[in-house]
């Protein structure tokens, strides 16, 4: 009886082409940030005497 049984093979498949990376996105609060960041900056350069009077 098993000699009319018929082995399938499963078909191979291509992989899928991997899609192209992204460049990471900044999240939410990074502008917030940089400005803070650039307050203190201006803030010591004023108190040290690099900016105004």
């Amino acid at each position: 009886m098993s000699e009319n049984v018929i082995k399938f093979r499963k078909i191979e498949k291509k992989p899928e082409p991997k899609p192209p990376r992204k460049p990471p996105e900044l999240p939410n609060w990074a502008p917030f940030v940089v400005l803070v960041v650039l307050a203190l900056v201006i803030y010591a350069a004023q108190n040290a005497g690099l900016i105004g009077s």
